[in-house]
C-alpha cells in the first residue's frame, strides 16, 4: 500500500520540513498541496496536483494521510474536518493551544480507528540525542542541572502571522513546543513548572522572550528563549554527578533544508555540531574532551509515521504525549500570568 499524502499549507514548514520528507519516504507520495503559491509549488513538485480549497483536500476520497502546517488558529478545525472524513492526520507544532481541544482530537481519531500525532522533529535532532544517550547511559553520573535553549538574534519585530497577536503567536508557542516537548521525552512529567514570559523588542506584538524552569525532585531544568543573542547559542549546557556537557549552535538539518538538500542525497546535512565533555574523577580532577556531533534523522519520524499508519507500530508521539504537551504549554502560560509556581496535576486520559 502507497500512503497518498496531502498537504495543507506550503509556507515554510509545509516547503522545508514536510514536503522533502513525504517526497523521499518509501510507502509515501506526495498526492496534493494545498496552496495559493501554485507556481512555487510545481516548481518543486510539478506531479503534484496544487489546490487552493483547504477543504477539499482534508475531505478528498483519494487522500489517506493529511499534514497540516497552516497558521495555528486553522489547526483544531482542519484536523477535526480531516478526522471525520476518515483521514489519518499529522498536526504541525504547536497542535493546539487548548487541553480540550487536544483531548477532542485524539477522542476522535480513537473512534475513528486513524493515526493522529503531532510534528515533533526536534526528538530527531542529534545534539538532543546525544544528550539522551548521555542521560540513559549514566557515563556523567546523573543529570542535576539542564539549561537547554533556542536562541537566535532577531532584534526587529516582523510582519508575519507569526508575530501578530492571534491564537498560539509569538515565540513561546513557536519554539516552546520544541524545548518541552524534548523535555517531556527525556525527563517524563515535571513536579511543578515556573515560567516568565514578556515581549522585549520595540513594537513587538506577541511575545519574543521566555524563561521556564521545571522541577525534578533535586533536579532542575531551565528552557528559555530570546531574540538578542549575537553571539554563539550554547543550545544545551547539562550538569551531572561526574561531570557535564555543553553543546553549541543547532542540528544542520534546518538549515541544509533551507538551502534546498534532501534527505536522501550524499552528505546531507553533513556539518558537525561542536559539543564538550567534562568527566570528572574528583572536584579538581577534570577532563575536557571536544566532539563533533553528527545531525539526526528527520526522516525517521516519517519512517515511523508509516509504520504506524500501516499498523506496523505507534506513532512518532502518542496521544499521551500530545496532550502531556498541550497541559505543559499551558501551565506555564499560567505560572507567567500569575508570576507564581504551578504544580503538575494533569494525568491523560490516552
Amino acid at each position: 500500500m502507497t500512503i497518498r499524502v496531502g498537504l495543507v499549507g506550503y509556507g515554510l514548514s509545509g516547503r522545508v520540513f514536510h514536503a522533502p520528507f513525504i517526497a523521499k519516504q518509501a510507502g509515501m507520495t506526495l498526492s496534493r498541496v494545498c496552496s495559493s503559491q501554485r507556481d512555487t509549488v510545481l516548481a518543486h513538485w510539478p506531479d503534484v496536483d496544487v489546490t487552493a480549497d483547504a477543504d477539499a483536500l482534508l475531505t478528498a476520497d483519494d487522500i489517506d494521510l493529511v499534514v497540516i502546517t497552516t497558521p495555528n488558529a486553522l489547526h483544531y478545525p482542519q484536523a477535526k474536518l480531516a478526522l471525520e472524513s476518515g483521514k489519518h492526520v499529522v498536526l504541525e507544532k504547536p497542535s493546539v493551544t487548548q487541553l480540550d481541544q487536544i483531548e477532542a482530537l485524539c477522542r476522535l481519531a480513537q473512534q475513528q480507528g486513524k493515526v493522529f500525532t503531532v510534528y515533533q522533529n526536534r526528538r530527531f535532532d542529534g545534539d538532543f540525542l546525544r544528550l539522551k544517550s548521555l542521560v540513559e547511559s549514566g557515563e556523567l553520573g546523573k543529570l542535576k542541572h539542564l539549561d537547554s535553549r533556542f536562541d537566535r538574534f532577531r532584534p526587529v519585530a516582523q510582519n508575519r502571522w507569526r508575530e501578530q497577536p492571534g491564537i498560539g503567536s509569538g515565540i513561546f508557542w513557536d519554539l516552546g513546543p520544541h524545548l518541552m516537548d524534548q523535555m517531556l521525552v527525556l525527563m517524563g512529567t515535571p513536579d511543578w513548572i515556573h515560567a516568565s514570559v514578556d515581549s522585549l523588542r520595540e513594537g513587538s506584538q506577541a511575545h519574543d522572550w521566555f524563561e521556564l524552569e521545571l522541577g525534578y525532585g533535586k533536579t532542575r531544568v531551565r528552557l528559555g528563549a530570546t531574540l538578542f543573542e549575537a553571539g554563539e547559542m550554547r543550545r544545551f549546557n547539562a550538569r551531572f554527578t561526574d561531570g557535564a556537557w555543553q553543546c553549541f549552535g543547532l542540528d544542520a538539518q534546518e538549515d541544509a533544508l533551507r538551502a534546498g538538500e534532501q534527505p536522501d542525497q550524499e552528505n546531507y546535512a553533513a556539518k558537525r555540531q561542536r559539543s564538550v565533555v567534562y568527566s570528572a574523577a574528583t572536584q579538581d580532577d577534570i577532563h575536557a574532551s571536544e566532539e563533533h556531533i553528527a545531525a539526526g534523522q528527520y526522516l525517521n519520524y516519517y519512517q515511523q509515521l508509516t509504520d504506524a499508519v500501516l499498523n506496523n507500530g505507534p506513532a512518532p508521539v502518542s496521544l499521551r504525549q500530545a496532550c502531556e504537551l498541550v497541559y505543559a504549554m499551558a501551565l506555564a502560560m499560567e505560572s507567567a500570568d500569575s508570576g507564581a509556581r504551578q504544580r503538575w496535576q494533569y494525568r491523560s486520559p490516552f
